[in-house]
């Protein structure tokens, strides 16, 4: 029992429940989908996807104890549809250079603008990404935005020849012909229809967690906040909501974060000057229809 024990905690046991939890709760949903009415559809994918991209967001820091076929197999396949996992991958790691945190010319996940860039845009341009700074906004039209942000960015990169970008492409686009197959052939779902009832809600629901999960700010610390929730977004985003201690330790297991946090949450909560929600419930009510901040960046 001890060397089973031992063996489950080596390697990272939680996290592999969580995927197959996903993949379970997935090909139950899809092969089952024509029982459901499309609102239950629309939840539950959307669930299982923003969950599936945690899992994913987990395994670009960890999973390194795991056979590789197995750390593949668990995020290869594309349920979110959008996002090519080496681009992920490789945009994360630099996203983590922490002194560079929110700034729109050096952090890929920044949703900040330069004055320069800001000046040049249009006046309509400019209300659509100072909407995308409301809760209503990145839930509706942020998805939109990303989508259309990643597919210049990867194009810009194919046209330079990034070959790394052309090979994680070509994986990526085999990935989606696999699943598209499988929705249209197997469970008699339109591509289309998984498309627009459950990748497109399902990225709505991660950028509840990137929201506000970073803001600018002059010391690098203050940059990464806080957002206690209950267990269903704590497992939901796989405690990346307290992303201040994920910061601090990119390497740190998800399921040891809420240890560590409640440990020193009073250092914590000093060390990240203050940035903190208590609850979701309450970053929606503060930024429902308020911007979160300013989409130019202040130190440019």
């Amino acid at each position: 029992m001890a060397k089973i024990t031992e063996a489950f905690w080596r390697y990272e046991g939680p996290t592999l429940l969580v995927g197959i939890a996903i993949y379970t709760g997935w090909i139950a949903l899809i092969l089952n989908y024509t029982v459901l009415s499309w609102p239950v559809l629309v939840i539950l994918g959307s669930i299982l996807t923003a969950w599936h991209s945690s899992l994913i967001h987990e395994s670009v820091h960890n999973l390194n104890t795991v056979p590789k076929w197995l750390k593949m197999a668990l995020v290869l396949p594309p349920l979110s549809v959008w996002y090519p996992y080496t681009y992920y991958a490789r945009a994360h790691t630099i996203h983590h250079r922490d002194n560079n945190l929110t700034d729109p010319e050096h952090d890929p996940e920044s949703f900040y603008f330069t004055r320069s860039q800001w000046d040049r845009m249009s006046l309509p341009l400019k209300s659509i990404f100072m909407f995308n700074q409301t809760f209503v906004g990145r839930i509706s039209v942020g998805p939109v935005i990303a989508i259309v942000q990643l597919i210049y960015d990867i194009a810009r990169k194919v046209i330079h020849g990034d070959r790394k970008a052309i090979r994680g492409l070509m994986l990526h686009g085999a990935s989606l012909v696999m699943l598209f197959w499988f929705l249209e052939q197997v469970a008699g779902m339109n591509w289309w229809m998984y498309v627009a009832c459950v990748a497109y809600p399902g990225l709505a629901l991660s950028l509840v967690r990137s929201f506000c999960e970073h803001g600018a700010a002059t010391d690098p610390a203050h940059r990464t906040a806080i957002i206690e929730s209950g267990i269903f977004f704590n497992l939901l985003f796989l405690y990346n909501n307290l992303h201040v201690v994920h910061h601090l330790d990119p390497k740190m297991k998800w399921y040891d974060i809420p240890r560590y946090y409640h440990a020193h949450r009073d250092e914590l909560l000093e060390h990240n000057g203050g940035y903190f929600f208590a609850s979701y419930r309450e970053m929606i009510r503060q930024t429902l229809f308020t911007p979160a901040f300013l989409p130019v960046h202040p130190n440019t």
